[in-house]
């Protein structure tokens, strides 16, 4: 439909009579054609002249399209390990499967059908090897809701046993999706014959020379008598064995161990339970946990212009860790020998109004420094102190949250700290303008509201010979109160704390050129990443040489890899792989020199899936209740087709598409144009008009 305005009916108008007026002046008083030809070239050329004035308007026209959108049936294949263990009498894999692919054919033929599998990922297509080594329902929601926003989602079908094992509560990811839910109720609720290790509670890093506790966690169902044996061992040797009684047909028992750690080191712990006779699944009477063994820990000084809470919550979050004993001390009041000591110090709010560092130069003179900055901040001084971070100050405090600059390369943070981050709560920040030095790397930036700012809010880097970090606002103890009133947990802040004093703390390692893993343990299921830091002599961070790096298994096989580069350093993600231990070795060249960093790190056996295996069929039901959809059997499966389209919820969706497009770009008037121009011409030519 043309949209027509006053002006543009006028230059319609116009256009037109511009169109007779060319004709007319062209053929009015040619005699030379006959009268139904002059008639017809007439007719050709007024409309021509006109559509081409017309056109030179950009007139629009508004375009409606009617679409039909159908349903789509969206099936879910939970492809975990728990459903190739435990399953009721009577089931049969095969005749399952083949009964889900005639009932997708069936769908296909009505409707729209998107086929998914779960496990620790979100995967397109249904797969069912069930091998899957996590559970992570909950994503699977938090995918459909992100894939198929705004779509016209008729009907969820997804077949699982309703056991999870990672990720969010999958009731509560269901409810937003505001479709339907039709699960298939897999797996056997009943429960069986089993003796597992449930959990080990213990540190990861312990000193050498010390001993250290662990807690095994046992469980046992129907196992009523049965008597078992409790096993730890290091490198094949047994360190630890202890005979279990099982009192119960639901038995649960907490066994405390002491262990002693030897020489510095990364050292596997394997957890064994004597299996019981006819019990279902021997795969989870075994655990693994590693311990990485150090000399001693570091020391750091939390040196503080006043007394503040952020003293309390910096000391809980270092020493949560266990690398590191934290001290602390007022600026008119500290030990000087616990100054001199540290490895790292923390400036909470100094320099300060008459609390200059040059007091202090003596006690850190070479250490790395942490400064923090507050309301009692010295800002000139603060700014003469470091060159990572300027501030210019417009008068008075910003509150802030934080968020993760996903290009900082300096040091790794476990995954999942991006989302957290900006839920810790609100710092108190200098107000003004922020601008990082040429050296710096910023980690977190400010955020106001929603309002993604450029402002840094914590920033690191390297100056003369010495690493440096800054957090440009107080009040990290609101980050642990809101962690925990959201969790009842402080892990994450602890993790980001841990993180930013490793990396300054680690100073004392003098190579040039350092490569290690992100963490010294992963799952099999966990992409294995590395960092390399390439330093010239004068200590500044290069990254022009390549760096390669070959990783080696227990059996040796060797895994080449390469090295991306960052702003400043390098980066590698190895993917995935395969349980054991591994040994690594890097190499770089710098100029005519060659060099190395090696090292060690584990993949551990990921024993989830095999820790919970009766079935959650109240999940199921929960889900199918609140979503409007009903819970099948994988003998009702046939039932599934029609459930779905007696339900009202699933029917097709009409809208119309409108949409304004220039006339000019409708391609019919070119070929108008042109075809009358040609008429024209072929008729004067007719006509024997040269």
């Amino acid at each position: 439909m043309l949209q027509f305005s006053t002006i543009s009916f006028l230059w319609m108008l116009f256009s037109v009579a511009l169109g007779i007026g060319y004709a007319l002046l062209l053929y009015k008083n040619n005699n030379f054609f006959s009268a139904r030809t002059r008639k017809l070239l007439f007719s050709f050329r007024a409309l021509v002249v006109a559509v081409i004035c017309f056109l030179l308007f950009a007139p629009f026209i508004r375009i409606t399209r009617k679409i039909v959108e159908k349903p789509i049936i969206v099936l879910a294949q939970d492809n975990s390990a728990s459903l190739s263990i435990s399953n009721p009498p009577g089931f049969n894999k095969n005749t399952y499967l083949r009964n889900f692919d005639a009932l997708e054919k069936r769908l296909s033929a009505e409707y729209e059908v998107k086929t998914f599998s779960l496990g620790s990922a979100v995967r397109a297509g249904r797969r069912s090897s069930f091998d899957e080594k996590t559970t992570d329902i909950g994503s699977f929601f938090k995918h459909l809701s992100l894939e198929f926003g705004g779509r016209n989602v008729g009907a969820v079908v997804l077949a699982t046993d309703g056991l999870y094992n990672s990720g969010g509560n999958p009731e509560a990811m269901a409810e937003r999706l505001k479709s339907p839910v039709f699960p298939v109720a897999l797996g056997d609720t009943a429960r069986k014959k089993d003796v597992l290790v449930a959990n080990i509670n213990y540190n990861s890093i312990v000193y050498s020379g010390n001993d250290f506790n662990i807690e095994v966690d046992v469980e046992a169902y129907i196992s009523k008598g049965v008597k078992t044996a409790l096993t730890i061992r290091s490198k094949d040797r047994v360190v630890y064995q202890q005979a279990i009684s099982i009192t119960g047909n639901e038995f649960h028992s907490t066994v405390p161990v002491t262990l002693h750690a030897g020489a510095k080191g990364l050292y596997r712990y394997s957890v064994d339970l004597r299996p019981a006779p006819g019990e279902i699944a021997v795969g989870n009477n075994r655990a693994e946990f590693f311990v990485e063994v150090l000399d001693g820990k570091r020391r750091v000084f939390i040196l503080a212009a006043a007394p503040h809470p952020d003293i309390a919550a910096f000391k809980q979050s270092i020493e949560a860790g266990g690398n590191y004993e934290v001290t602390s001390g007022l600026a008119d009041r500290f030990n000087e020998g616990d100054l001199l000591r540290s490895d790292l110090v923390i400036l909470h709010q100094v320099p300060a109004s008459g609390v200059p560092l040059s007091k202090f130069q003596k006690y850190i003179w070479g250490k790395p420094l942490f400064f923090v900055a507050g309301a009692q901040s010295d800002i000139a001084a603060f700014n003469r102190s470091q060159s990572l971070l300027e501030i210019k100050p417009s008068g008075g405090q910003d509150e802030v949250t934080a968020r993760l600059n996903s290009q900082f390369y300096l040091f790794t943070l476990e995954a999942g700290l991006q989302d957290k981050i900006p839920q810790m709560g609100q710092l108190l920040v200098p107000a003004g303008n922020y601008a990082p030095g040429s050296g710096a790397s910023v980690l977190l930036y400010q955020q106001q509201g929603r309002k993604e700012g450029s402002e840094p809010l914590a920033v690191f880097g390297s100056e003369k010979s010495r690493r440096l970090g800054v957090l440009a606002g107080e009040g990290v103890w609101r980050w642990r109160l809101a962690e925990f009133a959201a969790s009842e947990s402080h892990s994450s802040i602890d993790r980001l704390i841990n993180g930013m004093v490793q990396y300054l703390a680690d100073q004392a390692d003098k190579r040039n050129f350092k490569v290690y893993p992100s963490r010294a343990a992963f799952d099999e299921n966990e992409r294995v990443v590395f960092n390399a830091e390439l330093y010239n002599d004068a200590t500044e961070l290069i990254n022009e040489p390549e760096v390669r790096m070959e990783v080696r298994d227990a059996k040796g096989r060797s895994y080449p890899f390469v090295f991306s580069r960052t702003t400043r350093a390098y980066v590698l993600d190895a993917g995935t792989l395969p349980y054991g231990d591994y040994s690594f070795i890097a190499r770089t060249n710098v100029g005519e020199r060659r060099l190395s960093a090696q090292g060690k790190f584990l993949v551990t056996r990921e024993q989830a899936e095999y820790r919970q295996l009766t079935a959650n069929h109240q999940l199921l039901r929960l889900i199918a209740r609140e979503s409007g959809g009903t819970v099948v059997y994988p003998s009702e499966l046939e039932t599934l087709y029609e459930l779905i389209k007696k339900n009202e919820l699933v029917k097709s969706v009409s809208y119309e598409d409108r949409s304004f497009a220039q006339l000019i770009d409708l391609k019919v008037l070119f070929v108008l144009i042109v075809g009358l121009l040609s008429a024209e011409w072929f008729l004067r030519k007719r006509s024997g008009d040269v």
